[in-house]
């Protein structure tokens, strides 16, 4: 009797821990929240004013340091929201096909955004208020010291639903930016691998692919975000929040594109970049049998 056995290949594969994507968001914030708030502050503040003049207006009112309110918000939405986005996003390609197809990767994307959106929200809206703050006038200021100042004031003076403020728009964007940013930059770096015959972690490879991440998300993202931050703001209805958006015309849905693609790009490429390192230097090691 002829028995065959059967040859057993053992894949090893490095899996990122479950703190890498926020450690990353993290690390990639303390570069580009310049731009988140000069971003914020055109939408919000009603003066048309461009970015540069922004810019210049809160160096020379505030100081430079001023450009990083909020970054305690910041931090702790990406070491929250940003780690459980990505790792839901990990844990779901799991049981993908390999390869994945885009819709496959898009699915999965959605679902591990909007999840994540429920923790991510608060930190958004006191993000958000920190921000604009210092361009408000001082009997409409909120004057959080921190991040942790804002959540207990706004839920005892405010109510704990109202840390939820915009949150429709906010699961929205949390599930647009997983689709563009992690499954678009799985597929252009599947695509680009393929054709340029790149391996996987190659430098090159990754920065192109999060590059081409970071301008899909852009013109998607940007009118969710706005009435986003217009809605966290000021909780007025969503019919106002959109007639105040245009009050720039047909340039409102679009107010802050140039801070947003100048804080998007590095963000995207510093945050992939960082957490492919994370996953190399810190990731586990997974031996699966391919018969």
């Amino acid at each position: 009797m002829d028995i065959r056995a059967k040859r057993v290949i053992k894949t090893k594969k490095i899996r990122p821990r479950w703190w890498s994507g926020g450690v990353a968001g993290a690390i990639a914030q303390c570069f580009t929240a310049p731009f988140d708030l000069i971003e914020a502050r055109m939408v919000v503040i009603k003066k048309d004013r461009g970015m540069a003049s922004n810019l210049q207006q809160a160096i020379r009112t505030h100081g430079f340091i001023s450009l990083y309110d909020g970054l305690s918000a910041q931090l702790l939405r990406q070491l929250t929201y940003t780690s459980m986005r990505f790792h839901l996003y990990e844990m779901g390609k799991e049981h993908l096909d390999d390869p994945a197809g885009l819709l496959d990767k898009v699915l999965v994307a959605a679902l591990a955004g909007c999840v994540a959106g429920v923790v991510g929200t608060p930190m958004e809206l006191i993000n958000t208020r920190m921000q604009v703050n210092r361009a408000l006038p001082k009997e409409t200021r909120w004057n959080y010291r921190n991040v942790f100042d804002g959540l207990y004031r706004v839920t005892r003076e405010e109510g704990f639903t109202k840390l939820y403020s915009g949150c429709f728009l906010s699961f929205m964007r949390s599930s647009l930016i997983t689709i563009s940013q992690n499954a678009a930059y799985d597929q252009a770096k599947q695509i680009y691998a393929e054709f340029f015959h790149m391996k996987h972690d190659n430098t090159l490879l990754h920065l192109i692919s999060s590059v081409t991440a970071a301008f899909v998300c852009g013109p998607i993202i940007k009118p969710i975000e706005n009435l986003r931050y217009l809605r966290m703001v000021d909780s007025r209805r969503l019919i106002n929040s959109i007639s105040y958006m245009m009050r720039f015309g047909s340039r409102g849905p679009f107010r802050g594109m140039v801070p947003y693609v100048l804080r998007m790009v590095p963000n995207t490429v510093i945050t992939f970049l960082s957490f492919e390192q994370l996953r190399v230097n810190f990731g586990y090691i997974e031996i699966e049998d391919d018969e």
